[in-house]
């Protein structure tokens, strides 16, 4: 996710060797700038950083201009709350349902236990596990568009 300056390491282009543009260099210097005033670095380090930054070609120079800097407080926060586990209340609605038949059909409708269980247990469990929500629709990385 950005940055509130426009500028991540985890955004952008895949190859970090492609070209930059003036907006991805204000948006380092911004970042920088709030760095410097957070105290991280000092007001040489500022000054050759920004030298650097204004001469950066591609995004790989700027990249490591910001790289010892902490990550974002607000993508840290989505990155630990992603894989909480949180109960989804549809099953909870639908299991009375799925009780009440079962009982009404004097247990000819038990197998539809089977699908109930692995619809709302193990298949979140899976897609959890092996980073479904990672990956967009398209099967690339989120961010990244065709």
């Amino acid at each position: 996710m950005p940055d509130e300056d426009g500028y991540s390491r985890r955004s952008g282009p895949r190859d970090r060797q492609l070209r930059v543009g003036n907006a991805e260099r204000d948006a380092v210097a911004a970042i920088l700038r709030r760095e410097h005033l957070a105290g991280r670095i000092d007001n040489d380090e500022f000054d050759e950083r920004i030298a650097r930054c204004l001469t950066a070609k591609t995004y790989a120079e700027l990249d490591e201009l910001i790289v010892d800097f902490p990550a974002d407080e607000h993508h840290a926060r989505r990155m630990v709350g992603r894989w909480a586990w949180r109960p989804w209340p549809v099953p909870l609605v639908l299991l009375p349902f799925l009780v009440a038949a079962i009982v009404f059909t004097h247990g000819h409708a038990a197998w539809l236990v089977v699908p109930f269980f692995f619809w709302f247990v193990v298949r979140p469990f899976f897609w959890h596990g092996f980073g479904w929500r990672t990956y967009g629709r398209r099967g690339w990385p989120s961010g990244r568009s065709l």
